[in-house]
């Protein structure tokens, strides 16, 4: 049998270029041979680069090797303020060990570039640069008397370690806090407000605390029409007891008078070329409504946005007071518009009024796109060749909508497939995706699909596969709503997601090899093969603190899946008293619709140790449950372990359900997937050099039915065995990081394999053998 290793199934067609991208290439001698000498290469090269990494330090001066900073018999907050002080750091270490980037400037003759760091020579005046700064950073932080020393200590081969003492003191503490408030109308708004002050009493004097309580006041005070007050107008004057270290602070707002400004009249400027004055648009055509009108080319008869669009995803309006939460919330809304390429706001004050006239620039992307795709595949071995065409409207209603249609065609021979009267695959399809920039729900109020900045998507595909073994035809239609109501959650509720398939045609050979009951109980493999209708309801949520271009130094992400499938049908089809087929299934449109529930559940958490190195741990959990109408969840919605992104050990779809072993047969690779999944794992990624990472990682996991089938014995999920049965690896991985794409190498090695009760098959850590634990997986992008 041949190329059945990652079936053709059109519900996991997308999956099946996946896991051509993430192909466990241990299956190829070849490629397993060429990664493997990738391997040999860079350990060879690691240990040629180990050549003196003193060569280029000059006579008389040091490497500088490490750097720390502790605090003399005290305890002071925010220390990790002080370690990111020193003006000289030692080179770059990968793993927190290993200098490689140093090596290779060794390597490449003393030249620095992608691939090279200069070795850091210790400089006393940078030094004495950095006890100032730590002196000064102590100072604004309360310890008025405080005083910084380092020490330097000089080792064999021109190495020198620097360490700075922070000697802070007996901190100033604040004892008592006055406020004094010219202007009673903003006294009132700070009084009334929920905002927590940033200073209090027992705090010590720190001026960085002082500095973050006049950002705090600037802000909630511009959120109240404040627009020209600024930090200037906010000082604080301290005052010491005698002979003590306790503090009296006074805050002034500034007696001025501060006006609090309105939202005018607001124009939207609809332009390809932006020029930000209105006396440039002088030629546009003006669409006027009450409180803001909208500019657009005179070549066109109507705005090429109408008023609901701009409304709905704008926070301004004429009359409101100036805040500037209404405007950062402004330009996201706008930004999630397909047809916006970027905003502007720019605002005036109207002479002789306390208002702020606004102008909206809307600098339209193309309305029309065209896209053309070509590719090749490679599978095991199997040259193919695949192309596409997308054609995309993104205002199709003069409402941002965007209209998406694209056809596709695959063609790739088959070698090696004894028996049948093909030899190739042909594949084609096409699909429209149409998405709406607001929630299509009647009686949703316009401000919570502002807020929550919702969407609407509709798609409806089409897709037809020919194979010398059968032919499928797969027929979706879903309906989606998204909505994210912060930055930091968003949720998408599947509301329809209807998926027809068909199975017209089997060849003989392949039914009575693997199909027939006579010849097989492959029963999950049957059920692949069968006609079959999903109609899948189902609501994801995330939760996550990561942010585009943002450093946080913990980041994580939390997601939750569930759907279901075939309820309705079910309802309908007992109230009405529908008749069953001979497996007592009902069926809708003559064909046997699928019944079943899943959940999924994932856990990441990010810990940026520092610049070029992070440690993740990730977990995962999976349950799907099939009743009432389907005896086994459909194959496209069980799980499967090993993989570039499972327990990398083993290669994909090798791994589990519990102990089942498969044989070489690759139709096996079928039976190897199940109901539930337990999966965790720890990554040290580290940053080589130029693009290139590197990763230590160790993953643990397995899969198993929630019941025993004949076909997968010892799969099942029983609480007395699945801890015995958890498959543990570990391994290394190369990373190309280009920021829009990832391409990445790694080598897993099994460490516990399930497959075996005891001995040291079971434990292969305790004696290894690359040829029988060793795998190589290719992938894009990242395992999580």
């Amino acid at each position: 049998m041949k190329d059945l290793a990652y079936p053709h199934t059109l519900f996991n067609f997308v999956d099946y270029y996946i896991a051509i991208a993430n192909y466990s290439v241990v299956k190829s001698t070849k490629v397993k041979r060429f990664c493997y000498n990738i391997f040999l290469l860079v350990a060879l090269l690691l240990g040629w680069v180990s050549c003196s990494v003193y060569k280029y330090v000059p006579e008389d001066e040091y490497l500088l090797t490490d750097v720390s900073v502790k605090v003399e018999n005290a305890k002071i907050q925010n220390l990790s303020r002080y370690k990111s002080l020193p003006r000289q750091f030692p080179n770059s270490k990968v793993f927190g060990v290993f200098r490689i980037p140093l090596r290779m400037y060794s390597l490449l003759g003393g030249k620095e570039g992608k691939v090279g760091e200069a070795p850091v020579i210790f400089d006393s005046i940078y030094t004495v640069e950095s006890v100032r700064d730590m002196r000064n950073l102590l100072v604004n932080s309360g310890y008025l008397n405080a005083d910084v020393e380092y020490k330097t200590k000089k080792s064999r081969g021109k190495k020198i370690d620097v360490e700075y003492l922070l000697k802070p003191g007996t901190p100033f503490v604040v004892e008592s806090i006055d406020v004094r408030i010219a202007d009673p109308t903003i006294a009132s708004i700070l009084k009334n407000s929920n905002s927590t002050p940033l200073i209090s009493e027992g705090m010590n004097l720190d001026v960085i605390a002082l500095d973050n309580e006049r950002i705090r006041i600037v802000d909630l005070l511009q959120k109240q029409g404040y627009y020209r007050f600024d930090k200037s107008y906010i000082t604080f004057q301290a005052d010491t007891v005698a002979k003590s270290k306790k503090v009296h602070l006074t805050m002034f707002i500034d007696g001025a008078e501060h006006t609090q400004y309105e939202m005018g009249d607001i124009t939207y400027v609809l332009t390809d070329n932006p020029n930000y004055s209105l006396d440039n648009y002088n030629d546009y055509k003006v669409d006027e409504s009450e409180g803001y009108r909208v500019l657009y080319s005179e070549k066109n008869k109507k705005p090429e946005l109408k008023h609901e669009a701009l409304l709905g995803h704008s926070f301004l309006r004429k009359g409101m007071l100036y805040n500037t939460d209404s405007i950062t919330k402004t330009y996201s809304t706008l930004s999630k518009l397909r047809y916006n390429q970027y905003s502007n706001i720019v605002m005036d004050v109207v002479e002789g009024k306390d208002e702020l006239a606004t102008t909206v620039f809307f600098v339209k992307r193309p309305k029309h796109s065209l896209t053309v795709e070509a590719e090749g595949t490679n599978t095991n071995g199997d040259l193919g060749a695949a192309a596409s065409v997308s054609i995309i409207d993104r205002n199709l209603f003069r409402g941002s909508e965007q209209l998406s249609l694209k056809g596709r065609i695959a063609y790739e021979a088959i070698t090696a497939l004894s028996g049948y009267s093909g030899d190739s695959y042909l594949e084609y399809g096409v699909e429209a995706n149409m998405d709406f920039p607001s929630l299509i729900v009647p009686l949703v109020p316009i401000d919570f699909q502002r807020k929550s900045q919702a969407t609407t998507q509709f798609s409806v595909e089409f897709n037809k596969q020919k194979r010398p073994e059968y032919e499928k035809i797969l027929f979706t239609t879903r309906w989606s709503y998204l909505w994210a109501p912060t930055w930091r959650q968003s949720h998408r509720l599947d509301l329809a997601d209807w998926n027809y398939l068909m199975v017209p045609w089997v060849s003989p050979k392949f039914k009575t090899e693997y199909l027939d009951p006579i010849t097989g109980k492959n029963s999950i493999l049957r059920y692949n093969y069968e006609d079959l209708l999903i109609t899948k309801l189902g609501y994801q949520f995330v939760l996550s603190n990561a942010r585009t271009n943002a450093v946080v130094p913990l980041q994580y992400s939390f997601r939750f899946n569930i759907e279901t499938s075939g309820n309705m049908l079910y309802a309908a089809s007992k109230a009405f008293g529908m008749s069953q087929n001979q497996d007592g299934q009902y069926e809708c449109m003559n064909i046997a619709f699928a019944q079943y529930v899943r959940n999924d559940l994932s856990y990441t958490l990010n810990w940026r140790i520092n610049q070029s190195n992070n440690l993740l741990f990730h977990i995962e959990s999976g349950l799907a449950v099939p009743y009432l109408n389907s005896n086994s969840v459909p194959f496209e919605k069980r799980y499967f372990a090993g993989g570039a992104n499972s327990v990398r050990g083993w290669s994909v779809r090798e791994l589990g359900p519990g102990t089942y072993v498969g044989n070489e047969k690759k139709v096996d690779y079928i039976k190897q997937s199940g109901d539930i999944k337990l999966g965790a794992s720890i990554e040290y990624r580290s940053h080589l050099f130029w693009k290139l990472n590197a990763a230590l990682f160790v993953d643990a996991g397995n899969i198993w039915t929630i019941k025993e089938y004949e076909d997968q014995p010892g799969g099942q999920f029983l609480f007395d065995q699945f801890y015995k049965q958890i498959a543990v690896s570990y391994g290394a991985g190369l990373r190309m990081d280009f920021n829009f794409l990832v391409v990445r190498l790694d080598a897993g090695i099994k460490a516990i394999n399930p497959n075996y009760a005891s001995g040291k098959e079971k434990y292969p850590i305790l004696n290894p053998s690359l040829k029988r634990d060793l795998a190589f997986h290719f992938a894009v992008g990242y395992p999580f």
